[in-house]
């Protein structure tokens, strides 16, 4: 019996989907030798049936997770990017500054997806999918550790007392005893605020300093948190206080959406 040629090619796009990483149109091209336009058109009707999304952050295409959750991390993390993606574009719209995905991995908050994209604004060139972020200095990381549950916090800080940050100014800030004070801050007023001494990377902001601002809040689950969700903006227009009156809401509502999509959001 003659096979159907247009599913046959699919279900090859499918399979080249399988992977993490994802891949770009141009490397689907490549592999496949379909044109580019045949491609979008597949990919297109592949996302429509639920079996494939295209991620903001990188822009690269992968399979759906959301029908073969798995238990590994790997696996969790992608459910959870391709979940949050759509209330990332849809806040991006409506604050204009972009946000990102930051999920709580290995001590550290890892990047899962990010609307930045979206936004035009300059992008740092390490601030890529898998970036890993400073617990203690940027918006996520306090985010995270202000409203995890206790075991999480202790857990991490014991981690941090056997190996210091990299960066030498978290080392600072933990050795001086600053952490606290700054957490109860967060949790008054609802959201965490970059360290103002913070560049964004491991190294002082001497050495790297990607010029950036940032808010964070925690995305609430009854097991924990699992990750947070953070509007940045250009540190230079001191937007702090206008972003957070106009946008604080805006952001919460987000977090709260994400929670609800994986089945676990909080009522309150």
């Amino acid at each position: 019996m003659k096979s159907i040629r247009a599913l046959e090619r699919g279900l090859e796009v499918l399979r080249l989907l399988e992977q993490h990483e994802g891949r770009a149109l141009q490397d689907l091209h490549l592999r496949t030798a379909l044109p580019k336009p045949t491609l979008l058109r597949i990919l297109h009707t592949l996302e429509a049936a639920g079996l494939a999304w295209r991620a903001i952050g990188d822009g690269r295409w992968r399979r759906s997770v959301s029908l073969h959750i798995g238990h590994r991390p790997a696996e969790r993390n992608l459910r959870f990017a391709e979940l949050a993606a759509p209330h990332l574009a849809t806040l991006q719209r409506k604050a204009l500054w972009p946000s990102d995905l930051l999920i709580y991995d290995n001590f550290q908050m890892e990047l899962a997806e990010s609307s930045r994209r979206l936004s035009g604004l300059a992008m740092n060139p390490r601030y890529q999918i898998g970036f890993r972020v400073d617990l203690f200095l940027s918006a996520p990381g306090r985010a995270w550790l202000a409203f995890c549950p206790d075991a999480d916090r202790e857990a991490a800080l014991a981690h941090y007392a056997e190996h210091p940050p990299a960066n030498p100014l978290s080392a600072r800030f933990l050795a001086q005893g600053h952490l606290p004070e700054v957490l109860e801050e967060t949790r008054r007023q609802g959201y965490a605020a970059r360290d103002p001494g913070f560049g964004g990377a491991m190294e002082d902001i001497s050495i790297f300093d990607d010029g950036f601002d940032a808010i964070a809040v925690p995305i609430l689950t009854p097991t924990g948190v699992p990750g947070c969700i953070n509007l940045v903006w250009p540190r230079r227009y001191k937007l702090r206080g206008k972003v957070v009156e106009a946008h604080l809401e805006d952001l919460q509502g987000t977090a709260r959406a994400i929670a609800e999509g994986l089945g676990e959001g909080r009522g309150d």
